[in-house]
């Protein structure tokens, strides 16, 4: 289940929304946010939010074996990690010394095969420039949320982030409810 304050954040971004918000995101996420006294990292929050809400519709369409799915190396343990790296990034051995196992069990279950589990944009720009998936969804940290918007802008791809519960570049924390949600979204 997710947690309330994200579920309170959405329902205002979704207003904001629909009310054909069209000022400056970093602004309206600290209106929102200062209306329901979040704290700073629950307004980056609302901030992704914001940017994840307008591309949700098209990202719900998209099939899930035409998406992909970026993890952050930094959810790794940094001394227990058994994950060997190539051209694609880490692949995890489950070990089960972070929560990249779980994340990438529950991709697996729901039926995505595209996924990666990388050091930062530029291998990921590489991956998008080969592949053919149509939307991704990546885990990361505020500043990496912010890249990564930017990076695919002006592609097709339909993107949506889930922000780390932890972060601070080692031993961070995946959102796993939150990542669950993000990767259960299609069409009804």
């Amino acid at each position: 289940m997710v947690d309330d304050n994200y579920q309170k954040i959405r329902d205002a971004v979704g207003k904001a929304a629909d009310a054909g918000a069209h000022l400056n995101v970093a602004k309206v996420s600290e209106t929102i946010g200062k209306s329901l006294g979040l704290s700073d990292s629950l307004i980056q929050f609302t901030h992704v939010e914001l940017r994840n809400a307008v591309f949700e519709r098209d990202f719900r369409k998209i099939p899930i074996e035409e998406r992909m799915l970026f993890l952050p190396h930094c959810v790794r343990n940094s001394k227990f990690c058994q994950a060997t790296f190539d051209d694609d990034g880490y692949h995890c051995k489950h070990c089960g010394a972070c929560n990249l196992d779980e994340a990438v069990k529950l991709a697996k279950r729901l039926g995505y095969k595209n996924i990666f589990i990388v050091p930062g944009g530029s291998i990921v720009k590489k991956i998008l420039m080969r592949t053919k998936s149509k939307a991704a969804i990546g885990v990361c940290c505020f500043n990496e949320a912010l890249l990564s918007f930017d990076m695919i802008k002006h592609t097709s791809i339909v993107p949506q982030i889930v922000l780390l519960l932890k972060d601070g570049c080692h031993d961070t924390l995946i959102n796993l409810p939150l990542l669950e949600e993000k990767l259960a979204m299609v069409e009804k």
